[in-house]
């Protein structure tokens, strides 16, 4: 694709501006596109010619060979235009391939211009940031033989690099490239060459082989389409009336696009059913058949004045699970805070029971509970005999003594060690679970419930980003609440509640 190849060893450059080949009107004659061209013919060297209003055949010969020249043959003018039914009826705008005995030097054309306008490897040997630097590096905006004056300078509307803004970051999430600079090679039929000023008509290509010319200004013309889309059918022009404002562009863009498709999101987008993490982007860009069996999913947020963009540990959990985030304020992306300080880790208590779970769960509410300790029932010197119990647990908390055992006591021992200022928790050696966390911490006079919690991003607002709910055991202690939940919980999820909640989260 994109290769050429020749008969004969006879071969010239001709560079037309596109505003000469197809007789744009005059306030549509930009530098925006050239068509180069490759011609062989049988009897000698050949250029090509677009008829002007007003040319006829033996016109065209005599300015192009002179008077003084042998006159040339019609039936070799057939020849090179089959095309041609009469050559008494041509039209403006018709290109005619003309025979030519020497090289014809474009009038004031520096030899090194007319290099840089010679047919260069195929479309298919230069792809994205390659093509983009290469020609960022070597092609000017506007070409120095055809450079406007100063005070009529050809410049990109004003509102070009606002819709770009919108488009660039977008397109990249998207592994695709924008090129808004120098120019964009494409190789047509019949070894014809069209040379595209980036800065006028930018490039977008995306990485499942869509190409799109985004044509602001309505440069192109019919005929300009017609051949690109019979040489590249990938290739889609975007007219300037698509490209309103940044949406409108990028939805333009996308609907070309051979296997994206980007749709509003009327309802959120379930990312986990437990907890339940519901996201709310206001588009989304997704592929419609599966790449290596991953469907991609790009969310784009459009902040509002008055918001702020994700935090980064929400931003990492909806990036890991398949949603690339970008988040858009008027015409420029932006990203929100990175992810703060290292979130607590999960206190997991899976597995255990009885006074191992008290033990482990006193001590992360920062309790400091002391194992097999003996408490005195009656002393010699008092009772005259002594009498004591080992209590599995013992706790000092809020100027009270808390005993926890796993075998009931006889009623006169638990009255003689509340009288001493000693209660007794008395709880099951195989017991686990939610009866047994409640259990524990009632007897313990510490605040606990159970529930459903929500919480959401942002937490003021009309609308929510991110919103997530669960249920579990709320217990606060010391001013950090803890969320003790019962079902399974990946460790990306673990860290993304542990941040939402400010608290931490364990599971048992």
């Amino acid at each position: 694709m994109g290769k050429c190849h020749y008969r004969t060893a006879g071969m010239i450059v001709v560079c037309l501006l596109l505003t000469a080949l197809f007789c744009f009107p005059t306030e549509a004659r930009e530098d925006s596109a050239s068509l180069v061209f490759h011609k062989t013919a049988a009897p000698g060297k050949t250029t090509v010619y677009v008829v002007q209003k007003g040319d006829h055949f033996a016109g065209i010969l005599r300015r192009q060979r002179g008077e003084h020249k042998k006159r040339v043959s019609y039936d070799l003018i057939r020849h090179l235009n089959p095309e041609i039914k009469d050559i008494n009826r041509i039209y403006p705008g018709q290109k005619i391939i003309l025979p030519l005995r020497e090289p014809l030097e474009p009038p004031d054309a520096p030899s090194d211009v007319r290099k840089k306008s010679a047919l260069p490897p195929p479309a298919d040997a230069i792809k994205g940031q390659e093509r983009a630097a290469a020609a960022e590096s070597s092609a000017p905006a506007v070409r120095p033989e055809e450079k406007a004056p100063p005070e009529t300078a050809l410049r990109a509307p004003p509102t070009v690099e606002h819709i770009l803004g919108f488009i660039r970051p977008v397109v990249g999430r998207l592994n695709g490239v924008l090129i808004a600079k120098g120019n964009y090679f494409i190789p047509l039929k019949e070894a014809t060459q069209l040379t595209i000023d980036c800065s006028l008509i930018p490039v977008v290509e995306l990485d499942e082989g869509t190409t799109a010319l985004l044509d602001f200004g309505n440069r192109l013309s019919e005929e300009i389409k017609t051949l690109i889309g019979q040489s590249w059918p990938n290739y889609a022009i975007v007219p300037g009336d698509e490209l309103g404002d940044g949406l409108a562009g990028l939805k333009a863009i996308i609907r070309r696009s051979r296997n994206y498709e980007m749709n509003e999101v009327g309802s959120p987008l379930v990312m986990l059913p437990a907890p339940e993490i519901r996201v709310y982007p206001d588009w989304i860009i997704a592929t419609k058949k599966p790449v290596a069996g991953t469907t991609y999913r790009q969310g784009l947020f459009l902040l509002a004045s008055n918001e702020k963009p994700l935090p980064g540990e929400a931003r990492s959990f909806l990036e890991k699970n398949g949603l690339a985030v970008t988040e858009i304020f008027g015409d420029r992306a932006v990203t929100g805070p990175s992810i703060g300080k290292a979130a607590p880790m999960t206190v997991d208590l899976r597995g255990l029971k009885g006074i191992a779970l008290a033990e482990r769960l006193l001590k992360t509410l920062g309790e400091t509970p002391v194992a097999s300790t003996e408490i005195v029932l009656f002393d010699q010197a008092k009772s005259g005999f002594n009498l004591t119990i080992t209590a599995d647990l013992l706790l000092q908390k809020g100027g009270k003594r808390f005993a926890i055992h796993t075998k009931k006591l006889p009623d006169q021992f638990v009255r003689i060690l509340k009288e001493g200022g000693t209660e007794v928790i008395v709880i099951d050696a195989d017991a686990s679970g939610r009866p047994l966390i409640e259990g524990l911490l009632q007897g313990l006079q510490i605040p606990v419930s159970f529930g459903h919690f929500a919480f959401r991003i942002p937490e003021g607002g009309n609308r929510p980003r991110v919103t997530t709910t669960f249920p579990a055991l709320r217990v606060t202690s010391g001013g950090e609440p803890l969320y003790l939940l019962d079902f399974e919980i990946p460790p990306a999820v673990q860290t993304f509640i542990n941040s939402l909640t400010g608290g931490r989260i364990v599971l048992y």
